[in-house]
């Protein structure tokens, strides 16, 4: 390994140790309580380090919530080459519960919720960049169905809102308010329903 490649190679051993503690001490602190100097320290760098890689704490925790969505917009590929538009609609339900659940997305989402009055833009931000880019993912998808005529023509953006919502009141919105929730024993049944519902309105 050459110089440059051993430099590199540490770079991104610290980055990621960065965003290890970072996100541990944002999910155990919250936003406003959580220090920069206590995550260097948990991370094993500098202050100084810390900041070559992230200008501030904002930043960081940007950086962090990025990290657990790092799917988006990719995370439904593996279930689109089908013309089952039934199958391919729960497969992506379940990918993106797999996103809120197993990456400790929700967790995060609780600690943005909870900085809204403190911290506006990062809750802007994060809406932005999180909510609004997988709904506009997931639109295009369903534009992609309505050319291929597997889906009746309708306001996709509007459709990705009826669908999600469904999803959400059942999964997230008790996620957000118990930290111990967990999916249920029938939630392939729910998605199914969900789905049903949806496409006896859009469907073919």
């Amino acid at each position: 390994m050459g110089l440059e490649s051993y430099r590199r190679s540490v770079s991104e051993t610290k980055r990621a140790a960065i965003l290890k503690a970072g996100r541990e001490n944002f999910l155990k602190n919250g936003f406003s309580h959580a220090a920069v100097a206590d995550i260097a320290r948990e991370a094993d760098v500098s202050t100084a380090t810390l900041y070559k890689h992230f200008a501030s704490k904002e930043e960081l925790f940007a950086a962090v919530v990025a990290q657990a969505y790092d799917a988006i917009g990719g995370e439904f590929s593996e279930v689109l080459d089908s013309d089952d538009v039934a199958e391919m609609l729960v497969g992506m339900a379940h990918n993106y519960l797999a996103t809120q659940f197993d990456k400790q997305a929700n967790a995060l989402l609780r600690v943005v919720i909870a900085e809204v009055p403190a911290a506006p833009q990062i809750a802007r931000d994060t809406y932005e960049t999180v909510v609004r880019k997988r709904s506009a993912s997931v639109k295009k998808i369903f534009d992609g169905l309505i050319e291929r005529k597997l889906m009746k023509p309708h306001d996709t953006e509007l459709g990705v809102y009826f669908i999600a919502g469904m999803v959400k009141e059942v999964f997230i919105w008790p996620a957000m308010f118990d930290p111990e929730f967990k999916l249920p024993e029938n939630t392939d049944a729910i998605i199914r329903e969900a789905v049903s519902v949806y496409l006896a309105r859009y469907g073919v």
